[in-house]
This record gives C-alpha cells, sequence and structure tokens, in this order.
C-alpha cells in the first residue's frame, strides 16, 4: 500500500462519487465506497480536492461525504476510539478496517496489541459473511474490494450451497501471537475455526489434521470464562469439528474415534440453551445432527442374544466393508460403518445398522430375514440431500411387525424431525408425527436406551 499522506480523508458512506470538479454537476471520475480513504491536496467551498490511490486519480469529493484526519501521532488515540467503536457495527466493516489501518500508521510503540489485531479480524471476518449473502446485501462485494485495497486477504470457498467468501484469518493469527485472553481469545479463536471455510478440496489427512488443530485451539478457551452466547457458540463449533473428526477416525480404524465422539457430545450437552444468542440457534440445531450422526463411535455394542444373527465385515474394495449377516451375500460400502449400532428385533427376524456414508449424513441399513437369506433396504434421513441428517431406531413393537424410527434432516436451511411407525413386512409408514406425544401405540415401544441416548430429544 502506498504511504498515506499528512491529511487523509476517509469516505464515511457509499456509492461517493469522486467528480472532475467541485460541482455536483462535473463528471463522475470514480465510485467510491465505506472505507475508501483520498490524500487531501486542497479545499475549495465545501469540496475536498483529494488523490484516490486505489484508482489512481485526483478528483474532488464533497466535503460533508468524508472525514478528514490529521495523521500524526496526536491522531492515534482517535482513531482508535473509532475502532473499538466499529468493531460490532454491522454494515460498517470497511469503514472500521479503514480507521484501522490508519490507527496502525500513527500507533504508539506497543499500541498494536492483540485487541486492536482482533477488532480488525472482527470487522473483517464480518464483512466476509456478508459478501458470502449478496442478495442480502447489495453492498457487501464494494466494501469487500476497499477492504482488500488495505491487504485485508479473503478466500472463495465452494461449497455444495455455493461460493462462500471467506476473511483468511491473518489478523487473528497475529493476535493470538501476542497472548490475548478472555473475549478477544474467543473472537479469534472462534474466527480460525468456522467450518464453513473449510475448502472442499481437502484430501482426507489433511481435513483430519485441520479438524485435529481446530479442536487444540478450540481447547484454549474456557466457554465458563466468557459470556454466555461466546461460551454457547466454543461449545457448538466443538461439538461439529468433534463429530466430524470422530467420522474420519472411525474411517481409519484410530480407537481414539470414540473419545473424541464423546467430547463432541459432551460440548453440546453443555450448551445453555437459555443463553443461545437467536443467531446461533440454527447453529446449534444443525450441531445436534453431526454430534447424532457419529456418536456411536463411542457407544458399546449391544450383547448378543442367542438366536440372533451375527454380523460380519471384512474389507472389500480400497476404502469400502463389506457387510454380511449369517454368511448371506455381502452388502460392501464407502461409508463409516458403526459396528456398535447393530441391534436386532425381537423375534431374530429383523435387524438395523447404522451408516456414515458422509460426515453428518447417518443412514440406517434395515436387514430382514427372507426365504434366501435376507434382504437389505437402505433408510435415508431425507429424500432429498445428503446435507445433514440422521435416521436412528427407537424401539420395536412387542411382535416384531413394526419398528419404530427417527428421522431428522436439514433441508432446504430448515431442521425437520419425524417419528415413524414403519411396517417391517412392507415398510410402509403406519403413523408419522413430528411429536413423539401424537405418535399413538409406537410410544410404548421405545427402547430405554433409545431415550437415554438420542438427541431428537433436546
Amino acid at each position: 500500500m502506498l504511504a498515506v499522506a499528512l491529511v487523509a480523508a476517509v469516505i464515511a458512506g457509499d456509492h461517493v462519487v469522486l467528480r472532475a470538479s467541485p460541482s455536483r454537476t462535473a463528471a463522475q471520475q470514480a465510485v467510491l465506497w465505506r472505507g475508501d480513504w483520498l490524500e487531501v491536496r486542497g479545499e475549495q467551498r465545501g469540496w475536498l480536492k483529494v488523490y484516490d490511490h486505489r484508482h489512481e486519480r485526483p478528483g474532488w469529493v464533497a466535503e460533508s461525504t468524508a472525514r478528514t484526519v490529521e495523521l500524526d501521532d496526536r491522531a492515534a488515540p482517535g482513531l482508535r476510539a473509532v475502532v473499538e467503536f466499529l468493531r460490532d457495527a454491522p454494515g460498517s466493516e470497511s469503514l472500521g478496517i479503514a480507521y484501522a489501518g490508519l490507527y496502525m500508521k500513527v500507533a504508539p510503540r506497543g499500541g498494536i496489541d492483540a485487541s486492536l489485531l482482533v477488532s480488525l479480524g472482527t470487522m473483517a471476518d464480518r464483512l466476509a459473511h456478508r459478501a458470502s449473502s449478496e442478495a442480502a446485501d447489495g453492498h457487501a462485494a464494494q466494501q469487500l474490494e476497499v477492504a482488500q485495497s488495505w491487504g485485508i486477504g479473503f478466500a472463495s470457498i465452494e461449497r455444495p450451497d455455493g461460493i462462500r467468501t471467506c476473511y483468511d484469518g491473518a489478523a487473528f493469527r497475529q493476535a493470538l501471537a501476542l497472548s490475548p485472553t478472555g473475549n478477544d481469545l474467543a473472537a479469534a479463536v472462534l474466527g480460525l475455526t468456522d467450518p464453513a471455510c473449510e475448502p472442499q478440496t481437502l484430501g482426507a489427512t489433511e481435513r483430519r489434521a485441520r479438524d485435529e488443530a481446530a479442536l487444540e485451539l478450540l481447547g484454549r478457551v474456557e466457554p465458563t470464562q466468557v459470556p454466555g452466547p461466546i461460551g454457547n457458540r466454543i461449545r457448538i463449533r466443538r461439538a461439529v469439528l468433534g463429530a466430524r473428526l470422530a467420522w474420519a477416525l472411525g474411517r481409519g480404524g484410530d480407537p481414539a474415534a470414540g473419545k473424541v465422539a464423546d467430547a463432541a457430545a459432551a460440548a453440546f450437552a453443555r450448551v445453555d440453551k437459555p443463553e443461545l444468542a437467536d443467531d446461533d440457534v440454527a447453529d446449534y440445531e444443525a450441531s445436534a445432527l453431526e454430534v447424532a450422526a457419529s456418536r456411536w463411535a463411542a457407544a458399546a455394542p449391544a450383547p448378543p442374544r442367542k438366536g440372533d444373527p451375527g454380523l460380519v465385515l471384512t474389507p472389500g474394495e480400497p476404502g469400502e466393508t463389506c457387510v454380511a449377516l449369517d454368511g448371506a451375500p455381502a452388502h460392501c460400502t464407502h461409508g463409516q460403518v458403526w459396528a456398535s449400532s447393530f441391534r436386532v428385533a425381537p423375534d431374530h427376524a429383523a435387524a438395523v445398522l447404522a451408516i456414515e456414508p458422509l460426515p453428518g449424513w447417518l443412514e440406517l441399513w434395515l436387514f430382514r430375514r427372507a426365504a434366501g437369506g435376507w434382504t437389505l433396504d437402505v433408510l435415508a434421513p431425507a429424500t432429498e440431500g445428503p446435507d445433514l441428517g440422521y435416521v436412528e431406531l427407537a424401539g420395536w413393537s412387542g411382535d416384531s411387525a413394526r419398528a419404530v424410527i427417527v428421522r431428522e434432516a436439514r433441508e432446504a436451511g430448515a431442521i425437520r424431525r419425524t417419528y415413524q411407525v414403519i411396517k417391517l413386512a412392507s415398510l410402509a409408514v403406519e403413523h408419522q408425527s413430528s411429536r413423539l406425544a401424537d405418535l399413538g401405540p409406537g410410544r410404548a415401544w421405545l427402547l430405554p436406551e433409545w431415550r437415554g441416548r438420542t438427541l431428537a430429544l433436546r
């Protein structure tokens, strides 16, 4: 960046026109946005004569559209105060970044501390979030360009739901090197561990290493030592990343998967719901789906009973696990097979097994005894997907003719939970409800084990 002049003008609004002469009818030289800075070279009749370094051209702007700053040591306290004020002002991120940049030019020795860097990172991160939802915010893209002119880095991450803009986290990393505490530490850690900014092109080893590093960072914050909503965000983030890491460890046959899944479930259970901020409700509900999908990693298998079919797992093609019951033909999958989930109906003629093809998407394999051996049907959390969701067994009827299952999935951004009673002979849904209280006779068939383990009753 070019060195700033002795007097700078900071554009305070959006769509400010840089004109060729001091007149509202003069030719347009450029359009400026909140946070653009200009070198002041003169003044005339309520207009500032300036040079725009970003667009490399001179011009004039109305004095009322800009705030002038004399860049010397005396300006530092005022600039810092504006940064702190704008840190939590949605919509003014590029302006706050500009004031932070100017402050860094005149800051006293030691003045560029962890708090200042976290403020800078917080505004950059929030601006990136706004830019990712451009339909709801028409100025974010232009303000993003202004932020980039101040040396702020952003990356475009391709996600299943579209392109997401993410801040590169440089200020947060610099702040962590200065040992921030309290809210500043939490803000930096949250800014550096957003799962939505994880590149989709990462390989399994890279993804696992990234999640492990993120969980280690989150471990530096004690949720009870920060305000309730921030502590909840830390817990939710630990739950999500722990669930994903448990899946990855399970895929690699690492016995640590169970411990990690337990920690993820514990983090989710400790979320203080009365302190849950409105903006965090969607993340909380989504984290429940991710934890529910991987928590079989920490579960103990059911003790076998006399007459139960045997479950046999064998390697298939590279990355595959093949599943067979009582010597019947095997069915192979690239998903994570949670053997601890294997449950058999009271009459031994049906069984279920949980398979997690992708982190946060848990399917239920339903085996039914037939004349030629065993048939297999795959029950998915939703007809559209995969996004996030799980399906799990909640109980068997006393005569083993029916099963109670729960499906919960995120569809079009909304999370839907359904309790179903299905006939095992035909897989027809006999009864369905969004509330357990309305399930009818199926409520009497619920397994105590399910009640103690499920997150559907949260």
